[in-house]
């Protein structure tokens, strides 16, 4: 995790950035959910129309989402306050980035607010208002499903590294500064040549005096 810097800017503003988009986003998917459970589910969107979701889910999705804004934001006082609070962002994101895979082999299992291959296949069906898409459509559908899910991939890895290269920096610059208020390095003044000349050895023999 050598190195300061990525792209051009610094780790740590980096991170920070990183860490306001993640909560921003992540706002907007507490919104999103709050507004499904208030609001008559046929009234707010096609995407939510046929969810099977139970109240645990939707408490489950909740509670995680408010987990991952927390994290976002103790990175926004990791600068004053140290590297431990970038952390709990690390950790989120390889969370993040397990739920995402998982997502391909169940849907339940994917990330909070996300909708998963089968409610994006029934929203575009909802759109085109038909019951089924031809072969040609499936095929482009699952195309650019495929691309955008790398992408994101991809990009999550991404910020996982920087939050990594983060972490040590920040944990780098503390012990620095912890090491030079504690004082561990040692400064030794050693005398000149003439003081030297003057000093006498203590381990000296006797003189010899012959008899």
């Amino acid at each position: 995790m050598s190195g300061t810097r990525t792209l051009c800017c610094h780790v740590t503003t980096a991170t920070i950035s990183f860490a306001v988009l993640y909560l921003t986003g992540n706002v907007l998917k507490l919104v999103g959910i709050i507004l499904m459970v208030s609001l008559d589910k046929e009234a707010f969107s096609a995407l939510y129309h046929e969810s099977k979701a139970t109240k645990v889910d939707i408490s489950t999705d909740i509670l995680m989402l408010v987990l991952m804004s927390i994290s976002a934001v103790l990175v926004l006082f990791s600068k004053r306050k140290g590297p431990m609070f970038v952390l709990p962002f690390v950790l989120m994101m390889f969370v993040e980035l397990s739920l995402s895979f998982l997502s391909l082999f169940a849907g339940a299992l994917g990330l909070p607010g996300t909708h998963n291959y089968r409610d994006m296949l029934q929203a575009v069906k909802s759109q085109k208002k038909v019951d089924r898409l031809n072969e040609e459509e499936i095929g482009q559908f699952t195309m650019w499903y495929s691309v955008l899910f790398m992408l994101e991939i991809l990009l999550k890895v991404y910020v996982l590294h920087v939050s990594m290269k983060c972490f040590y920096a920040l944990k780098a610059e503390r012990m620095a500064v912890v090491n030079v208020n504690t004082g561990k390095t040692v400064a030794v003044k050693l005398p000149s040549y003439d003081e030297a000349l003057k000093m006498k050895p203590k381990d000296t023999p006797p003189s010899y005096h012959e008899v």
